[in-house]
């Protein structure tokens, strides 16, 4: 881990910009990087995946105009971003999808779990109280699975930036279960609640399973039941 008084410096538009320790940890988890820490190819066995969508936003979109649409998205990215950083700090990768994100870490370990749990947990009470107070129909949803991944690397032909990105059934896997959560619901997959990382609580209400066997992609052990995380 870098000294907090490390510090970075960039030339931008004839400018000088120094950035700290912090901001530079930040900055390496992110889909473009400047910073040469190559990775060409590696497979996660065990990564531990956050997906977080706000419901219904596509009602929202219809009925608000551009300026308090803007205003709402900029505030959740950039509140999301700070949440992340703040308690995610063992996290190898994020990425924004407009209403949403995808968090990952490289292991499923109990820390990085908790960290998971307290991104999710400390964001929802922050969107509830204060962000979208004014729009009661909207709240934050996600999923938190444990499975395989592959982390690869491509560069730019035209630059000397490196894109980064993930791929692989844990994050299908949460990009699919997360649309099973209602507001401030976290849903589990059967590897993460078996490990007790994570307290949960199973439904094996017909019409809830019948909603997860309708999901694509999914394998047999992923469908039988559909598994809560149990705050508290």
């Amino acid at each position: 881990m870098e000294k907090a008084t490390d510090k970075m410096a960039f030339e931008s538009g004839g400018a000088c910009v120094e950035l700290d320790a912090s901001a530079l940890a930040g900055l390496k988890k992110m889909p473009v990087d400047v910073f040469d820490d190559v990775y060409l190819g590696a497979v996660k066995p065990d990564a531990l995946v956050l997906c977080v969508d706000v419901r219904n936003f596509s009602d929202f979109l219809c009925s608000h105009d551009e300026d308090t649409v803007f205003g709402l998205i900029k505030d959740f990215t950039s509140n999301l971003l700070s949440c992340v950083n703040q308690f995610g700090f063992g996290c190898s990768y994020y990425k924004l999808m407009g209403d949403g994100a995808i968090v990952i870490w490289d292991e499923a370990t109990a820390a990085n779990a908790a960290e998971a749990v307290m991104v999710f947990d400390t964001y929802t009470e922050f969107v509830d109280d204060e962000l979208f107070k004014p729009y009661p129909d909207l709240g934050l949803a996600g999923a938190l699975v444990v499975d395989k991944v592959f982390k690869y690397e491509i560069s730019a032909e035209a630059s000397q930036l490196k894109y980064r990105d993930y791929v692989g059934y844990g994050i299908n896997l949460a990009c699919r279960l997360q649309a099973l959560a209602g507001k401030d619901e976290l849903v589990l997959n059967e590897r993460l609640a078996a490990s007790g990382l994570v307290p949960s609580r199973a439904d094996s209400s017909p019409g809830l399973v019948a909603e997860l066997r309708a999901l694509k992609g999914l394998k047999d052990e992923d469908r039988a039941r559909t598994l809560f995380y149990r705050k508290g």
